[in-house]
């Protein structure tokens, strides 16, 4: 009785407690702005799933990449996805939601050969916003050569770039450049063979929050999705393509730490 007790006023708690500013950045499939304002995607619906399932209340907000650890060091909202220890945030970041695959994609013919960072150097090469903050010191240092190498918010730009000519690598995570390229809005024929390049180890990521109390419900939550299969939904309903081309990973993968 005394546990059924200490649970009801667990969750009464977080019940009473206001509801949570979330910052999301918009890259497809991992979150999209469907034509009447709502959100969807891979790591939206796992975010938003297992805060619900902890009694968390989200207000998600979409912003540039490159703005939410500033909004977050800031204070101007109490958590934003996706988050990892590399960043050096203040406050909690939680258990992995999504194991991401990071690679280096170029044109099959150009015959590239790229086996680590350190081959970069030299070639024009294009990253999203914060590569150069999750990526290593090899890509840090490429932005001592700003002709040559460069990060934008907008990923879609990295597809018609390297399809056109523009860029001879682009530095992108494979379930997200995938996806991209098969969008009808790329515009740009992306029928050309391209070589995915291993060259960095895959990374986990989950929320960053300003309070330790939120970030260990939103574990609760993490953990019960995990547990009930709905996690594993969620990835299958999202991730259509084979795993080697997508980079799903549908193990759980270990918290940080």
């Amino acid at each position: 009785m005394a546990c059924l007790l200490l649970g009801s006023g667990a969750a009464l708690a977080q019940a009473a407690r206001p509801s949570l500013a979330v910052g999301f950045r918009p890259p497809a499939p991992d979150v999209m702005q469907q034509p009447d304002g709502t959100l969807t995607g891979l790591e939206y619906d796992l975010v938003m799933l297992a805060a619900g399932a902890a009694g968390q209340r989200l207000r998600p907000q979409l912003a540039p990449y490159g703005r939410l650890p500033e909004d977050f060091r800031r204070q101007a909202i109490d958590a934003f996805a996706p988050a990892n220890p590399a960043m050096a945030l203040p406050g909690c970041i939680s258990d992995t939601v999504l194991v991401y695959r990071n690679l280096a994609f170029s044109l099959q013919s150009r015959g590239l050969t790229i086996a680590a960072p350190a081959d970069l150097a030299g070639l024009d090469v294009t990253g999203f916003q914060n590569a150069h903050v999750m990526l290593g010191p090899a890509i840090a240092a490429l932005q001592g050569n700003p002709g040559r190498y460069r990060e934008v918010a907008n990923q879609m730009l990295q597809v018609r770039a390297l399809f056109a000519g523009r860029t001879d690598v682009v530095l992108a995570e494979r379930r997200i450049f995938r996806h991209l390229m098969r969008s009808a809005e790329a515009g740009i024929d992306t029928s050309a063979a391209l070589t995915e390049h291993e060259i960095f180890p895959p990374t986990p990521y989950g929320v960053a929050f300003q309070q330790a109390e939120d970030c260990i419900a939103f574990n609760r939550g993490l953990a019960t999705i995990r547990r009930n299969g709905v996690y594993d939904e969620v990835l299958r309903r999202w991730d259509t393509a084979p795993q080697a081309k997508s980079g799903a990973d549908t193990r759980a993968p270990p918290p940080f730490g």
